[in-house]
């Protein structure tokens, strides 16, 4: 059993639900594909003038009925297997800033750089509160065009967890970026197996599916899990409402999953609609970390789990520039929030800053540290003889203490959290030793883990060898040269 969080009853989630399938079917969703569209027609919808397809209660149905309500997303070996839908959160690092926040000797942005990408890379290795990888931020030296393919490929080579696939707005980035995947799994057969790496698509507008939904199409058939992304921001694109807002995005949400089981009966899906915010009405500007955000999140966790559907929440942007103590409680709060809605995955969770645009080795150490509080926070406690501790009660002499008792030496290490980055110690300790304040506790440690780790390798040597070579063919023809980035 998993924490639970209930925003709305079921009788209202009910509601929205009822009303996110009437907008489907009455009004309906523009795609603007060709190729999506012929799906659509090939299977007998209803299109109306500006290419709006209707899904009826039955036509949603019947995909709903073959989304798998669970899968495994596999690693490298059994020990990185990512199970989705067995009652535990997980979380995975963010993706595709441009900036890098640095923080000594004062706060300063640089861009991304591709010894960044590598170095998350090893980072998303080695912190074990991150179930899923990513190497984070977009080299801004290399031309997007090459990235695709770097992108999936480190996701493969480098990587032991499961992780991201590039996102395709287009066909020819679409097929490349399957073509790795497809050479680091072996064949296609086993990519579908594996379901390693996922891709997320999202619409271009309001109830509008643009380029984006090539990646659903293409990926869709080759079983490559869909992370389903609108991107809600309450009171421009969307409602003002939090209610309206869900029926929008879940709308959205479900004109995929019928597209995607049209194309390949059974590709596992998951709900996302939560990456979004509000417009700030005083600012002019769209937040992330407005409360929200967050209540919005853990309200879509319930409406995709009353259609059956796994549910990942594109959570953990901040609007602060830089790791404060913002960038810490709006984290806090929506990662919370996403655990006790019982969210299968948060996964934008992990070192972005200022919307999304910046990212931060700092901020990546400190959110591991949030998540630990997180997982400890909405863990099940057990009751029985042991954890009621009753006879160690009644032996203790009054006055005493249970310090060295064998219960608490038997017990401690599952019952207490024991922090990675938290100070503890006494002021003096504290003091004595540099006084250093948390930013500055995440940059060293996140410095040692650099120092000490070794790229990881995720794939046997032959796979590794015909992706490395397909690579380079494509990084030759846009005039990079290979050997630069095929570390």
């Amino acid at each position: 059993m998993r924490a639970e969080l209930t925003l709305f009853t079921s009788g209202e989630v009910e509601q929205i639900c009822a009303a996110a399938r009437r907008v489907l079917h009455r009004k309906g969703l523009r795609f603007t594909v060709p190729e999506v569209l012929a799906v659509f027609r090939r299977h007998g919808f209803q299109l109306s003038e500006g290419n709006v397809v209707h899904i009826g209660p039955q036509e949603l149905d019947a995909a709903l009925l073959t989304v798998p309500r669970s899968f495994v997303r596999r690693g490298a070996d059994a020990s990185r297997d990512v199970p989705i839908g067995d009652g535990e959160t997980k979380y995975a690092i963010g993706s595709l800033p441009i900036w890098i926040i640095e923080t000594s000797p004062g706060v300063s942005r640089r861009p991304a750089t591709y010894q960044d990408f590598r170095d998350f890379t090893r980072l998303s290795e080695a912190l074990e509160a991150y179930a899923i990888g990513n190497p984070v931020v977009q080299p801004q030296e290399l031309p997007v065009e090459v990235m695709p393919v770097l992108w999936n490929r480190n996701n493969s080579v480098r990587m032991t967890k499961p992780a991201c696939c590039w996102y395709a707005t287009s066909f020819p980035v679409a097929e490349e970026g399957l073509e790795v995947l497809k050479l680091a799994a072996g064949s296609l057969e086993e990519l579908r197996r594996l379901k390693r790496w996922a891709i997320t698509i999202c619409p271009d507008s309001a109830l509008q599916w643009g380029k984006s939904a090539i990646g659903a199409l293409v990926m869709a058939d080759a079983g490559v899990p869909i992370d389903i992304l609108p991107m809600p921001f309450l009171g421009s694109m969307y409602p003002v409402t939090i209610p309206g807002a869900l029926v929008q995005a879940t709308a959205e949400v479900l004109g995929i999953v019928v597209l995607s089981q049209l194309v390949r009966p059974g590709c596992p899906v998951l709900h996302s609609a939560s990456y979004g915010g509000i417009m700030d009405m005083a600012a002019g500007f769209h937040s992330f970390g407005a409360p929200e955000s967050a209540l919005f999140a853990a309200a879509s966790a319930k409406v995709g789990q009353a259609f059956g559907l796994p549910v990942n929440m594109m959570q953990g942007t901040t609007d602060s520039k830089c790791p404060d103590a913002q960038a810490a409680f709006e984290k806090a709060l929506t990662y919370l929030l996403c655990a006790l809605a019982g969210a299968d995955c948060v996964t934008m969770a992990g070192a972005l800053l200022d919307f999304a645009l910046a990212a931060s080795y700092e901020q990546l150490l400190i959110e591991e540290e949030i998540i630990g509080y997180v997982q400890r926070i909405v863990k099940r406690e057990a009751i029985d003889l042991e954890t009621l501790a009753e006879e160690q009660i009644m032996a203790l002499p009054f006055g005493g203490h249970y310090l060295e008792t064998p219960h608490t030496l038997a017990h401690f290490r599952e019952a207490l959290y024991f922090p990675r980055l938290a100070d503890r110690r006494s002021w003096d300790q504290w003091y004595s030793e540099g006084a250093k304040d948390a930013p500055r506790r995440a940059r060293e440690r996140a410095r040692q883990i650099l120092d000490e780790a070794k790229p990881a390798e995720g794939l046997p040597v032959e796979r590794r060898r015909a992706v490395d070579a397909f690579c380079a063919s494509v990084c030759s023809r846009h005039n990079v040269d290979p050997e630069a980035v095929l570390y």
